[in-house]
């Protein structure tokens, strides 16, 4: 009977503490009630912290009262607890609460005056709204999303991006492309501003990344139109180029890449960025990366066109093939090849480093040796050529055969040792005919 007794107190005591945990925080000094006033009290006298963390965390508060005790704490610099209580809390209270919160952190956030810079309360409370964010409900985030795009978007866009935990790039990458049409207002207003000093202002890579990011085709076509300006800055170009390719290849982790779907519309734009010789070479790099990063089918026919394109530096033809390769897969492999000029001359180790060599770690093995099979009766001597040196990198047994039938082609392979001229001519190495190499490769496949 002892032991029955002593369990109904403690049942009568639970049910006294959960009852005064609806009006009141317990607390040595004894119990206060959890009111708006009193949490103002607590944010600066001796024992408020604790009550303040009482109050965020007590589920039977109203949850404006949790939500304006976890806005005080923040203030205090305590948004480390705040998000990791967060992290731990009942769902559904959860998303009523930081429904409350969320006023409560722009009030706290909000910046006036365009130039303004932010103190380290407004950063941390913006950091906030970007860590409470993916717990909102899709209302409560559509309200984040617009202070945090007012936040970025209504000033000094380089000074705020830099501030804080959470950079202007990871926001605007989350943001979004409506975030990148309001950036682009603030892009048009350096571009328009006079210049001082004798200088035009900078456009800035804080700036250029954020509209980037944003997934955003207008903004996108914004850096595009910056890369061509003349600002006098010898490096726009090069840090334009750079900002695209940080937001839609490598990120180094910082955030996800932008969709591709904001490159599809430029890519025939790219193409000719690409092909400028007077660009740098990193440039034209990137530019072709860009253009693959469009995917399939947008990204073939501007690598397709680059093919054949004159230009000064001779990675560039290779760099087309391969691209164009790893762009459309075996349904590209006629194309490709049937696209390189047959006037022109070919290293072998060249050729294949960008063609056949790489043919077996792209997959689908069946679909290259189909097309490549294809390619035997081509009328360019350059795809016939490669169909014979595809079919014996990916060891297409089936195929000896139908290879060792070209070992009449007459063609000569022209360069296919490379640059001999400074080698004496007593010593330099006859070029292949085509039926020849036909005749070794079909060796190999029997």
């Amino acid at each position: 009977m002892t032991y029955h007794r002593r369990a109904v107190q403690l049942r009568i005591i639970n049910v006294f503490v959960a009852v005064l945990g609806l009006a009141c925080v317990v607390v040595a000094s004894g119990c206060e009630k959890v009111t708006h006033d009193n949490i103002r009290k607590w944010e600066t006298s001796q024992k408020g912290e604790g009550k303040l963390k009482s109050a965020f965390t007590n589920k039977s508060l109203d949850p404006d009262l949790s939500a304006h005790a976890a806005e005080v704490l923040i203030r205090k610099l305590e948004d480390t607890y705040v998000r990791t209580t967060f992290e731990g809390m009942d769902p559904g209270r959860r998303t009523a609460v930081i429904a409350k919160l969320a006023p409560r952190l722009w009030e706290m956030a909000r910046l006036e005056g365009e130039m303004t810079q932010p103190s380290q309360r407004q950063m941390t409370a913006k950091d906030a709204l970007v860590d409470v964010r993916a717990w909102a409900d899709p209302p409560t985030r559509d309200v984040i999303d617009g202070y945090l795009t007012d936040w970025l978007t209504g000033g000094y866009y380089e000074g705020r991006a830099e501030a804080g935990r959470h950079t202007g790039a990871q926001v605007m990458r989350v943001l979004g492309p409506r975030a990148g049409e309001r950036l682009i207002a603030e892009a048009n207003r350096i571009i328009a501003s006079p210049d001082q000093g004798g200088k035009r202002r900078k456009i800035g890579d804080e700036l250029l990344l954020g509209l980037a990011v944003s997934g955003s085709p207008e903004a996108t076509k914004l850096v595009l139109d910056i890369f061509a300006m003349d600002r006098g800055d010898d490096t726009l170009p090069t840090r334009a180029m750079s900002a695209l390719y940080r937001a839609y290849i490598d990120s180094a982790g910082a955030y996800p890449v932008a969709e591709p779907s904001a490159l599809v519309p430029h890519v025939a734009r790219l193409a000719e960025i690409a092909k400028d010789d007077g660009n740098d070479p990193q440039v034209a790099n990137d530019s072709v990366s860009l253009i693959r990063a469009a995917g399939p089918p947008h990204c073939l026919q501007p690598l397709l066109g680059m093919i054949g394109h004159p230009h000064r530096n001779p990675r560039f033809l290779w760099v087309a093939i391969n691209n164009g390769l790893r762009c459309g897969g075996p349904a590209a492999l006629a194309q490709v090849a049937e696209a390189i000029p047959t006037s022109g001359s070919f290293e072998a180790q060249s050729l294949g480093g960008s063609s056949w060599d790489n043919l077996g770690s792209l997959g689908q093995r069946d679909g290259f040796i189909d097309a490549a099979r294809g390619m035997l009766g081509s009328k360019s001597w350059v795809a016939r050529w490669i169909a014979v040196e595809a079919l014996g990198a990916l060891a297409a047994k089936g195929d000896a055969d139908p290879v060792a039938a070209l070992a009449g082609d007459k063609a000569r392979l022209v360069g296919y040792w490379g640059d001999q001229s400074g080698v004496p001519k007593a010593q330099r190495k006859p070029e292949p005919t085509l039926g020849q190499r036909a005749a070794e490769v079909a060796r190999t496949l029997r």
